[in-house]
């Protein structure tokens, strides 16, 4: 049925006709059917008849004679009123008398048509069918302000426990009771997960009176495929879920049978977190499919919210004690707790304990698998491997998480140190020998390890950790698979500490700069884009180039702070430029995969661009690499859409070196490929340098994209590239790296390119035709 236009004749009609006489009954239905309607029609001349069709059949119009042998038009008209009040009944019959006619509307007759009067039959049908409708979905309103004012009233009461109940388990009992005596839910349930055992446990219920007892706890399994119940899924992904007919549910839903007996027809779930992380669920179900509207979803979430606020608060002490001491990914110690072990052991004395090690070791690679799987089967595999720890080290306080994929153990000795260093990185090498399951993916991890003895490396806690851990960043950074610690790595460790401060202390100082790379354009051979470069004016060292700070930028998680400030100070300048009537000139600044997976990336970067954004000469362009696009990039690809949408161009820069599938490049929002400076460094000399550069250019062209060729040196390449048909270059040949004052004196007012009196510039452009 068309609501709108009060069409009904595109939907199947079930008529039930309450008539005597066959060849009257065909009749009906024949001009019924001749008027557009689908029907399908029984009929009935006796009232156990008409109970049985009303009850087993449901009729959606009843046409009824109004005198017939044995059973009357208004016995008919009562017993639909008490059965069906919500079936439109209409009289049709040949006998029936005015007065009769008003007695029957005013018992509940929708209208009546007389036989020999056959017009009216349709659009008395067509009417009482839309007044039915409208009744229909008035009653269904009506229902739903009910439904929502008793939420309303549990979401107060709800409020008012928060309030008054410090004990968590008690509100969330409370919170169970009022869903299911003031909010009209048929059952209520509420679970809160363990981290360790990645099993979660019913704290509160109510309607459940169908079981002797709810399981006690239940798994939350670690990948879709393995879950056994709606909870669990929804404390698994965080994300509220409905089944809004059980019978056919979208998900699994544990003990479905035994809640269908019970009368329950559809379920919603909704998330509860504790900082942002799912700690467990809250299950609430109707008697009635597909009731839960949205503005009931909204107060719902709301109700989740607030418990979620409270879980927060409750049982302060002991979650600020667990948190400060355990690491709640993984339930190992933290580091204060650790040493804390660490030094009651060293107290027994050396005549127990007369040597011993510290290891610190290294999951390689982590953030690569967090890019490629995301971030969530990264920590799944950190909680795999403090599983596996745990059952390798018979005492889990010998074990402690130092974060990220930093784990520290101790062990006594009983051999010469180095020969002991040795056998204890191999003993951590086995335990990582087999691939974890994780997500449905195998992924081998492989460690690199520092170590420290006690006491020829220190005699505290403290410093037998952080030696272990100089050791390991020795050992990261020279390649070794292990190391003992040696007095100079501390200086080393130190200067790289100092390093860091020193680089956060250069954001706040402003010592960061930009430097910019023209981009020529071989068809003009003009100037219309440059690449924003960073360096570090080191009060130290002076000008820095980015390869001696950049690694040490990433591991300081400063990389979001230095990209926005790039971009703004780009949009300065670019303005800047603009004012001073220089030609057009696109700014390009690269963005690192962290900051482009940051929540609200896109919006943040059009920030910092500000009113440049939709200039189609000044905008700011971004540049990204392939590996943002390696694995779970939805949320790149998002960002980027976004991006794309407010007319930034985006390219991929070296492109070819990281691995992307070509596959999805037709699918990317990507203007430009910017070819390497390793492949434009072979040509044309090597035969093979070139087909990859010319089918870069090709595959480009064909995505309809543009191609920049880095790392342009020699005339030669240059000459190739133009034969090729690369759209633009970028290299030494044409210029190097320039600070801001340089651009605006070459390319003053009215100028596009180098001036060529200067032959001896490093800024020249060289182009060949």
């Amino acid at each position: 049925m068309d609501t709108a236009t009060g069409d009904f004749r595109n939907t199947d009609l079930r008529v039930l006709l309450v008539e005597d006489s066959a060849a009257d009954a065909e009749l009906t239905i024949a001009r019924l059917t001749a008027a557009g309607f689908r029907c399908s029609y029984r009929c009935v001349v006796n009232e156990n008849d008409m109970r049985r069709e009303l009850k087993d059949w449901r009729p959606r119009l009843i046409l009824s004679d109004f005198s017939m042998p044995g059973f009357s038009g208004m016995a008919a008209l009562a017993i639909a009123r008490a059965e069906a009040a919500d079936v439109p009944f209409i009289f049709l019959s040949g006998t029936i008398g005015e007065e009769r006619a008003i007695e029957a509307l005013k018992c509940g007759a929708i209208d009546y048509v007389l036989k020999g009067n056959p017009k009216r039959l349709v659009p008395a049908v067509e009417r009482a069918l839309a007044e039915a409708e409208l009744r229909r979905t008035s009653q269904i309103a009506q229902q739903r302000v009910l439904r929502l004012t008793g939420v309303l009233q549990m979401l107060s009461g709800i409020n008012s426990a928060l309030v008054r109940i410090q004990d968590r388990d008690e509100l969330l009992r409370e919170t169970c009771r009022l869903a299911y005596r003031v909010g009209g839910y048929a059952n209520a349930m509420v679970a809160l997960i363990n981290p360790t055992t990645r099993m979660a446990h019913a704290v509160g219920w109510a309607g459940y009176d169908f079981l002797a007892r709810p399981d006690d706890e239940f798994p939350v399994a670690d990948h879709e495929a393995a879950d056994t119940s709606l909870m669990g899924r929804v404390i698994r992904t965080g994300q509220a879920a409905m089944c809004e007919d059980i019978n056919d549910p979208p998900f699994v839903v544990h003990g479905r049978d035994l809640l269908i007996a019970a009368g329950v027809r559809s379920l919603a779930c909704l998330p509860l977190r504790v900082d942002g992380t799912p700690v467990g669920s809250l299950l609430l179900g109707t008697t009635m499919s597909g009731v839960i509207g949205a503005e009931e979803i909204l107060l719902l979430e709301e109700v989740a919210s607030n418990l979620s606020f409270a879980l927060q608060y409750l049982d302060k002490q002991d979650a600020v004690r667990f948190l400060s001491y355990f690491e709640p990914l993984t339930g190992l110690a933290k580091r204060a707790l650790f040493c804390e072990r660490l030094s009651r052991l060293l107290q027994r004395g050396t005549e127990s304990l007369p040597r011993l090690a510290v290891a610190v070791f290294d999951i390689e690679h982590l953030s690569v698998i967090n890019d490629t799987f995301g971030r969530h089967t990264g920590d799944r595999l950190l909680q795999c491997v403090a599983d596996r720890l745990k059952g390798h080290f018979p005492d889990t306080e010998q074990l402690a998480h130092l974060g990220g994929g930093t784990f520290v153990c101790m062990s006594a000795l009983s051999e010469h140190a180095e020969d002991v260093v040795q056998g204890l990185h191999q003993g951590f090498t086995h335990i990582f020998d087999r691939p974890f399951n994780v997500d449905g993916h195998e992924i081998v991890a492989t460690i690199k390890s520092g170590h420290a003895c006690y006491p020829e490396d220190g005699t505290e806690p403290n410093e037998l950790v952080q030696n272990a851990e100089a050791a390991l960043k020795e050992a990261k950074s020279s390649g070794e698979q292990y190391l003992h610690h040696r007095i100079e790595m501390n200086s080393e460790l130190a200067r790289r500490v100092a390093m860091e401060h020193r680089l956060r202390l250069a954001l706040d100082g402003e010592q960061f700069v930009l430097y910019y790379q023209p981009k020529v354009t071989l068809r003009t051979g003009k100037v219309t884009g440059v690449e924003a470069l960073l360096r570090w004016q080191d009060p130290e060292n002076g000008l820095t180039a980015p390869g001696v700070f950049l690694p040490l930028l990433e591991s300081a998680g400063l990389m979001p702070a230095i990209g926005a400030w790039a971009l703004r100070q780009a949009a300065s300048d670019s303005r800047r430029w603009r004012q001073m009537q220089l030609p057009p000139i696109r700014i390009a600044v690269n963005i690192s995969p962290p900051e482009l997976r940051r929540r609200n990336a896109a919006r943040e970067i059009l920030e910092c661009i500000g009113d440049l954004v939709g200039d189609p000469d000044w905008c700011i362009d971004i540049e990204i690499t392939e590996g943002a696009l390696i694995g779970d990039s939805s949320a790149c690809i998002h960002a980027l859409r976004l991006l794309r949408a407010a007319a930034v161009h985006i390219a991929i820069d070296d492109f070819g070196t990281g691995f992307s599938s070509l596959g999805r490049l037709s699918e990317l929002p990507i203007d430009t490929l910017k070819i390497d400076r390793s492949f434009t460094a072979q040509v044309p000399a090597d035969p093979k340098g070139c087909t990859l550069v010319s089918t870069i250019i090709k595959l480009a062209h064909a995505f309809d994209m543009t191609t920049v060729a880095e790392g342009v040196e020699t005339q030669a390449q240059l000459d190739y590239l133009i034969g090729e048909g690369c759209d633009e270059s970028q290299g030494y040949l044409h210029s190097r790296p320039m600070p801001r004052e340089e651009i605006e004196r070459i390319y003053g007012v009215g100028s596009s390119r180098p001036s060529s009196s200067a032959p001896d510039s490093p800024t020249r452009l060289i182009i060949s035709r």
